[in-house]
């Protein structure tokens, strides 16, 4: 009995670990409840980094089919020129750090975004609304950047080892040096151009004066963004001023990228660092 006893119970012990080692409920469940979810999207919403490509310079306000035609008049009121007394960086970061409260305290609401997908006749336009909270976005980091950096380029880490080799070295020296590590000659090209342009950009001046006239314009077209983010819209003629300033909103910041010196300097930044775009808290 007592031999019996133990063959039982060696037999149970048995079916177990052949159960352990076939499989598979115990491991299954293991291995499947450790895999790993896609690691969550940044959203239009984001503040953090905007991605530089050119089209995102010229967005395609179309891209659903459905146009919105500019108010003329207000556009000419949003593009008149603005004074803003400006003498030092602080007074500059300050003002900048203003306009983008404004921009983060609609973001946090949902954006302009929202305001087109709340309202079912705006929703078919909404693709303006991405675009406007995208585009307020590099309006404001390009503000911030150009105060930080009016006098000279602040540049570090990267930015700051290759302009003292290529300065060392001399451009043929400089480009024969990464071909030899094999670097594609194409991104040798885009290093030495930022350098030549850090380098540069040592001597330049942007006054105050003139970055206050930009920050000016900038309030202008903040304040109508806040404003359309809380819009209420409760008829069709309500509806068509919305998205008739909505799309003249974006098309004047838009404008503002090819004809404002002092955003086309900082842009113009984002567009020759290879690494890195110009973020939220630049």
């Amino acid at each position: 009995m007592h031999y019996a006893r133990i063959m039982f119970i060696m037999f149970i012990m048995l079916v177990m670990v052949t159960g352990c080692g076939n499989g598979v409920d115990g491991e299954d469940v293991v291995e499947k409840s450790s895999f790993q979810m896609p690691v969550k999207e940044n959203t239009w919403v984001r503040k953090e980094t905007l991605r530089k490509t050119k089209e995102d310079l010229s967005f395609n306000v179309n891209k659903t089919g459905a146009k919105v035609p500019i108010d003329s008049a207000l556009a000419a009121e949003l593009k008149k020129l603005a004074k803003l007394h400006l003498n030092t960086q602080e007074e500059c970061s300050e003002q900048a750090n203003t306009l983008d409260k404004t921009r983060t305290e609609v973001q946090e609401r949902g954006g302009i975004w929202h305001a087109y997908e709340r309202v079912v006749k705006a929703k078919p336009y909404s693709d303006y609304g991405m675009q406007l909270d995208s585009q307020t976005n590099r309006l404001v980091f390009s503000l911030k950047h150009i105060c930080k950096n009016a006098q000279e380029i602040l540049i570090s880490g990267w930015g700051a080892e290759t302009v003292k080799r290529y300065e060392s070295m001399g451009k043929e020296g400089y480009k024969n040096y990464f071909i030899t590590l094999g670097e594609v000659q194409g991104d040798i090209d885009t290093w030495v151009e930022f350098a030549e342009f850090a380098i540069k950009s040592r001597d330049r001046k942007v006054p105050y004066s003139e970055i206050g006239e930009s920050i000016a314009k900038a309030r202008r077209l903040l304040e109508l963004y806040d404003d359309l983010s809380q819009r209420k819209i409760i008829d069709d003629t309500s509806l068509q001023k919305f998205l008739n300033e909505g799309s003249t909103l974006l098309s004047v910041i838009n404008e503002s990228f090819t004809t404002d010196p002092r955003l086309m300097l900082a842009l113009q930044y984002e567009q020759l660092f290879p690494f890195e775009d110009i973020k939220g808290e630049m």
